[in-house]
């Protein structure tokens, strides 16, 4: 090919022009590639995405939507082509990742919202805007934080199984739990178990079991480390398992 392009008279690198005279390369001003490193890493450094949503926020322009329209390739080499939409203008962008093709696509529509209302948005300052998707950013990741009730024990030793449900209690909720265990008595199981679980801060998800014969029903507590299930033929026999358990692991030592 590169043979082809020489023949057209097109500038090829050695050795693949047949006149063996080294293709035309313009002279750069010293120092241009270290600046253009340094342009380079600001743009990667920059989020189109968080910078486009500032700037509508800011003036008051509906949200731009996302979509992937386009996923092509091998495996090994799959390009995905997202199109970002605002209104009646749209751009699209196709990169090796969804991510990239993404930021691409958002680059494009926001460089040209800036051009065309420049007048409006002379007041827009993308390091401050940057900074706001940043913090706002934060304020989300901390949020997530807190509605987790706890986070796995990644150094739990096996033998400290049967310990995990109480060790993750301060007294003060302890004492909560083992006061609602007490006062449910016999109830019945499923709500004796929804309540307990709710006075240890804990979720209860119902899953089926596909068994040999037919389904058994599993109660799993979240979050609790480690993690909890029981089984039983009936959901009324899962329950009874776990409030047994509940008992036996929050029991006084």
């Amino acid at each position: 090919m590169l043979l082809r392009l020489d023949d057209l008279g097109l500038p090829v690198p050695p050795p693949f022009c047949r006149g063996g005279a080294p293709a035309f390369v313009p002279e750069r001003p010293a120092g241009a590639g270290a600046e253009a490193a340094a342009n380079a890493g600001t743009l990667a450094s920059r989020s189109y995405v968080a910078l486009l949503h500032e700037l509508c926020e800011e003036y008051r322009l509906p949200g731009v939507q996302y979509e992937l329209t386009a996923d092509t390739g091998p495996p090994h080499a799959r390009h995905f082509t997202v199109s970002a939409r605002l209104g009646m203008h749209e751009r699209r962008a196709t990169s090796t990742t969804k991510k990239a093709a993404r930021q691409l696509a958002a680059e494009q529509l926001y460089t040209y919202l800036k051009e065309n209302l420049s007048r409006v948005t002379k007041d827009f300052v993308e390091d401050e805007a940057l900074a706001r998707a940043h913090a706002k950013a934060m304020e989300r990741y901390v949020e997530l934080r807190d509605e987790t009730v706890w986070r796995p024990h990644l150094g739990q030793k096996v033998a400290d199984y049967h310990l995990g449900l109480r060790a993750q209690l301060d007294e003060e909720k302890l004492s909560v739990a083992l006061s609602a265990l007490e006062a449910l008595g016999e109830r019945e199981p499923e709500h004796a178990v929804a309540t307990a679980a709710a006075a240890l801060g804990l979720s209860v998800e119902w899953r089926a079991l596909p068994a040999a014969h037919g389904e058994l029903a599993v109660l799993e507590l979240a979050a609790t480390a480690p993690p909890l299930g029981f089984a039983g033929r009936d959901r009324r026999s899962a329950a009874c398992a776990a409030l047994r358990h509940m008992r036996r692991a929050l029991a006084p030592s």
